[in-house]
């Protein structure tokens, strides 16, 4: 992880995940939306990627396979409703937004993806489904994954049937290590090294939460891309 700034290298490709010096990224949610579009411009330019691929983020487990170069942005449309982008496509960003849910991104020789996951995301498959998706693109040879700024187990408290949803795994009380369970995850659906962000987004306030926050709470980007 580069010094200063949240970024890191994948094996054909980088990764970044900002933070609320980069501005709320969204155009839906949170103070700053309605200059959403400009905080993605800048990610962008300092991406160097031709075009962000993002989707409509519902808590899921579709991963959107990426095969063409995504249209310029227009009145900040989003693409189908998806918790994941993936792409073999240089030149494309493969894009999700946060704010207490964990962006992770996934690389390996021709193929990237970003993938959103909360913990119904990860009780649903989407990081599983993110490792298909790389496969199902062409990418070839060993996956590192690289999990970004969430809720950490310091501050993220639930309730019983977030543990039972995880049959109990990684709990502690009223506290929950999604962190955990994603490495586990991760490695059990094939992926050779799982790197990370140790950054709580709840208690470390360089980040949007929405835990913190509430409605207020802007998102941050984890960016995906090929170099």
């Amino acid at each position: 992880m580069s010094a200063g700034e949240l970024r890191a290298e994948l094996p054909a490709g980088g990764a970044l995940f900002t933070d609320r010096a980069h501005g709320n990224v969204s155009s839906v949610g949170g103070e700053g939306a309605d200059q959403g579009h400009l905080a993605r411009e800048r990610l962008r330019a300092l991406t160097g990627v031709q075009r962000l691929a993002r989707g409509h983020q519902v808590h899921g487990s579709t991963v959107q396979r990426v095969r063409s170069m995504p249209a310029a942005e227009q009145a900040g449309a989003l693409s189908s409703r998806a918790d994941g982008q993936a792409t073999a496509l240089p030149g494309v960003g493969a894009m999700v937004l946060s704010a207490d849910c964990m962006p992770v991104a996934l690389g390996c020789a021709g193929a990237v993806a970003m993938v959103h996951a909360g913990w119904r995301g990860l009780a649903a498959g989407v990081l599983e489904e993110g490792v298909r998706a790389l496969r199902e693109l062409g990418g070839q040879g060993a996956i590192v994954a690289i999990v970004g700024p969430g809720a950490g187990v310091c501050c993220y408290e639930v309730g019983p049937e977030i543990h039972r949803a995880f049959a109990g795994v990684h709990g502690d009380g009223r506290h929950i290590d999604l962190r955990a369970i994603a490495h586990e995850r991760l490695l059990d659906a094939g992926v050779a090294r799982v790197l990370d962000v140790e950054a709580c987004t709840i208690c470390d306030e360089r980040f949007f939460s929405h835990r913190r926050e509430g409605e207020r709470a802007g998102r941050q980007a984890g960016v995906a891309w090929l170099s």
